[in-house]
């Protein structure tokens, strides 16, 4: 099954809530280290595009990111204006919050807020999915 017919038989994402349980079921329990992306139109239907970024440091570097969110910006503009973005830290571990989680989070809440709204940012840990951000 394709991620576009997966996706046909969702329901709208428009909560944090509901973005947590998008995020559980696509990406579910940590198995290493990576960023999960994934766009909403301005309905909260979810886009055909589920992007992971693999090889990502423990920390981010300040502006590290801001590349990877303009080009989502841009297509965000294109194919669905007014949408958002949720924006998931995939790392093996337990579900307590990290420094090294929280620059993460700081680091995607200041590189994608300036591009698009976002309607969630999370972890995936060994245990499952938590919210990152406040």
């Amino acid at each position: 099954m394709t991620l576009s017919a997966a996706l046909d038989d969702t329901g709208l994402v428009t909560t944090t809530g509901q973005a947590r349980e998008r995020v559980r079921e696509l990406v579910g329990h940590a198995h290493s280290r990576q960023l999960w992306l994934m766009l909403l139109d301005a309905n909260g239907r979810q886009l055909p595009l589920l992007i992971p970024v693999a090889g990502i440091p423990l920390r981010p570097e300040p502006g590290s990111v801001q590349p990877i969110a303009a080009r989502l910006g841009a297509i965000l503009s294109a194919e669905a204006p007014g949408g958002s973005a949720i924006l998931t830290l995939e790392r093996p571990g337990p579900a307590a919050l990290s420094a090294p989680d929280q620059a993460w989070a700081r680091e995607l809440e200041a590189s994608f807020g300036k591009v698009m709204r976002i309607t969630g940012i999370f972890v995936a840990h060994d245990e499952g999915v938590c919210r990152l951000q406040g």
